[in-house]
């Protein structure tokens, strides 16, 4: 996988955004559990996939993040992205190597039309597992596990996956558990940038 040559500078930008509120903003949980995201892949040196407002939830009479400074906040982040992309060489890659996540739109569709998901793919997908907790950092379980067949279903016909960066998860109700969002995060960073193989 292609390494993005993030500098402290831009992981400072990110961890010490200020970012104003407003009643009726983005919901302050989600906006800063997707700014630890993307410090996370910056620390790795791991590309940056656009975050859409859709995968941000508002909140109603609470104050929020103001969405307009949220929004330049991710679109100056995928700015940099993209430089970083450009000038960096796409490497070939073997079935079943995921190459970097800035090149998805250049999935290769297999004779016939449709796209070719190996086993190996389709089991990575199928035996992932995500470790459990309660509270704001966690997604409904049966949210995220019918995505998941979603992309089976998707790989089984040889079809491109769902949208990855707009899917939305919720937090489980209070008292109980779900799939801990950090790491179904990480899942997802890595499902965005698997491509099929020829």
């Amino acid at each position: 996988m292609t390494q993005t040559p993030w500098t402290q500078q831009h992981i400072e930008y990110v961890e010490h955004v200020d970012l104003a509120r407003q009643r009726g903003g983005y919901l302050a949980d989600d906006v800063d559990r997707q700014l630890r995201r993307v410090v996370t892949l910056m620390r790795a040196g791991k590309p940056v996939p656009q975050v859409a407002a859709t995968a941000l939830r508002r909140t109603r009479l609470r104050e929020g993040y103001v969405p307009a400074r949220v929004e330049a906040v991710f679109d100056q982040v995928v700015s940099w992205q993209h430089k970083f992309d450009a000038i960096q060489l796409p490497e070939p890659s073997a079935p079943g190597v995921r190459p970097a996540a800035g090149t998805q739109s250049a999935a290769p569709v297999a004779q016939g039309g449709g796209l070719k998901w190996t086993r190996q793919q389709q089991e990575w997908v199928r035996e992932s597992t995500f470790t459990k907790r309660s509270g704001s950092r966690a997604y409904v379980t049966a949210e995220v596990d019918d995505f998941l067949d979603k992309v089976l279903v998707a790989m089984a016909k040889g079809e491109p996956l769902p949208e990855i960066a707009s899917v939305q998860f919720y937090p489980p109700r209070f008292g109980t558990s779900g799939y801990d969002a950090v790491v179904v995060d990480e899942f997802l960073d890595q499902l965005g940038s698997l491509r099929p193989a020829l």
